[in-house]
């Protein structure tokens, strides 16, 4: 399924950034919103479509389950909403109090979708736990079974282009909107387990494996409202620090660079640091030194960047 999902997202960046432009073109912010815009419909799309399946064949079927995991589906919708409000709102320009922009939105907008996994986590914890205790039998026919099996595996080749997507732009939302999907798939895929089990005696099977499914989704839910509130505090990215360092010494001149500070701004990135330079060279020149790696680290980084520059004796 990973090739399928690679080739899908392939097809679509191919087609969403056509004009002039390579897949490369994701990591600049515009090109970044449009993924999350694209993962946003996406899902969207697909949760409609999949509910409105589930509840026609629902009605066809006689089955309250269908019709129930229909209304979940759809429920699906407000988190990609979420998505897209996000990334919408962290494009509003810099203003007078905001002058590095409003990209952090997209964390907050991943807060959000954390809590609200969290609370399908607990919500699914509290029926299992009610199935437990109550041994509600879970009627239906292999039909049925075989539909909910179906649309869990759809469910999850959507989790899996979000979390396709959300990878190659570094976006939690994209991640935390994933786990949405995965919660319908196993949903889905337990309702089609408690038929088969209900139809040979193993009433509980269904409820067991729902303690364990939301123990999961909550625990998945807490590391990603973890992830987003680390990154609004402002974490550290080795991974960006060591990038910066490369690109500062790959610059003619420079003979190191320390004090690397990295301010993420979802899509934007507010960058500092100190790069040494020989003494020997005149003001002017190490001013063109410090020019050039700030252009280098900007178009690189997709970043603004301020560069201080220390003279060292010459070794």
């Amino acid at each position: 399924m990973h090739m399928l999902t690679v080739r899908i997202n392939d097809f679509l960046l191919a087609r969403l950034l056509r004009e002039g432009s390579d897949l490369q073109d994701i990591n600049h912010p515009e090109g970044r919103r449009k993924v999350a815009y694209l993962e946003a419909w996406i899902s969207i799309i697909g949760n409609l479509v999949l509910a409105l399946l589930k509840f026609i064949f629902g009605i066809i079927l006689n089955s309250i389950a269908l019709l129930a995991d229909a209304v979940h589906t759809a429920s699906d919708v407000l988190t990609s909403f979420m998505v897209l409000l996000g990334f919408k709102l962290s494009s509003i320009p810099p203003d007078e109090k905001h002058p590095y922009g409003h990209g952090r939105i997209e964390f907050i907008a991943t807060l959000i979708i954390a809590l609200m996994l969290i609370g399908v986590g607990i919500k699914f914890g509290l029926e299992s736990f009610a199935r437990l205790r109550t041994h509600i039998v879970v009627e239906g026919s292999l039909g049925i079974a075989l539909f909910m099996v179906l649309a869990g595996l759809l469910k999850e080749l959507m989790s899996r282009i979000s979390i396709d997507l959300g990878n190659r732009i570094k976006a939690p939302a994209l991640l935390a909107d994933a786990w949405h999907h995965r919660t319908d798939a196993l949903a889905s895929i337990l309702v089609a387990v408690a038929i088969l089990a209900s139809k040979y005696g193993y009433y509980k099977v269904d409820a067991v494996l729902g303690l364990v499914v939301s123990v999961l989704i909550i625990y998945t839910g807490i590391e990603i409202f973890i992830d987003a509130s680390s990154k609004i505090i402002g974490e550290s990215n080795a991974e960006d620090v060591a990038k910066i360092s490369n690109l500062a010494c790959s610059v003619e001149g420079v003979v190191a660079a320390h004090d690397i500070n990295v301010h993420n701004y979802g899509g934007n990135k507010a960058i500092s640091l100190h790069i040494e330079v020989e003494d020997n060279l005149s003001m002017e020149m190490a001013h063109d030194v410090a020019h050039e790696v700030e252009n280098l680290i900007n178009k690189n980084m997709y970043a603004s960047t301020t560069v201080h520059v220390d003279k060292v004796k010459k070794k």
